[in-house]
């Protein structure tokens, strides 16, 4: 049984209010924000991709690689945590390949803000090294000494920005505005999507294209990744 959906609450400048699917909404000609507390409530939670990994054909069941097309199996946990040198809503990412305990695949600090026009927008961050704070998502005050020195941003100009788009929230960022100079020494324009559904589902997907065309990364290639809740 898939896990409720928290409730999620989605403003706008113009009135009246409709309840479609769990989720509390402001319906009217302009387009609706979502609060940033909103966003981490609803964003929160344990994931896998299994039934869409299971439901792949056999040749996207491959090691990932950069050019070539794949799918692979992922756990992730998105966890909200106290982290007052970073921002007031602030979810940790964690995820692991093949199971709930595989490998780290990915960590990352999401954190949630609105801009001066009111619009929400995500700041997110790799970390420097984040071997402290892999397990540790669920431990109390874990996060709260976390300094940006220990974090890798990507800068304001790769804020995603939030907004509903039907019955979903859709946050993304092209490389037409954000560019970044990786770790690598590399510099590359990101394409970042994140959708979170009216079932409480999310989708996502990112990728890196160098200067010459080729690409540094695609998480993942093919399409995107379909996270669908675990109880």
């Amino acid at each position: 049984m898939r896990a409720s959906f928290p409730s999620v609450f989605f403003t706008t400048f113009a009135a009246g209010t409709a309840v479609l699917s769990g989720c509390a909404w402001r319906t009217g000609t302009s387009a609706p924000n979502v609060s940033p507390a909103a966003l981490v409530a609803g964003l929160g939670g344990t994931y896998t991709n299994a039934p869409q990994y299971e439901a792949a054909p056999t040749a996207l069941k491959v090691a990932p690689s950069v050019q070539g097309e794949w799918l692979d199996l992922q756990h992730a946990q998105f966890v909200r945590v106290d982290a007052p040198a970073i921002g007031a809503n602030v979810l940790y990412l964690e995820w692991r390949s093949g199971s709930q305990t595989g490998q780290v695949s990915r960590q990352r600090i999401w954190s949630f803000r609105q801009d001066a026009s009111g619009t929400t927008r995500m700041d997110f961050f790799a970390f420097v090294d984040g071997t402290a704070w892999i397990g540790q998502g669920k431990t109390a005050n874990a996060f709260k000494t976390l300094a940006l020195d220990k974090l890798r941003g990507y800068g304001d100009r790769c804020a995603l920005t939030f907004a509903s788009e039907g019955q979903s929230v859709v946050g993304h960022i092209s490389g037409k505005e954000c560019s970044i100079t990786a770790a690598s020494g590399r510099r590359m324009a990101i394409d970042a999507r994140v959708v979170l559904l009216a079932d409480g589902s999310v989708q996502y997907r990112e990728s890196g294209q160098l200067e010459d065309g080729r690409y540094a990364f695609r998480v993942p290639p093919t399409e995107p990744y379909q996270f669908v809740r675990t109880p």
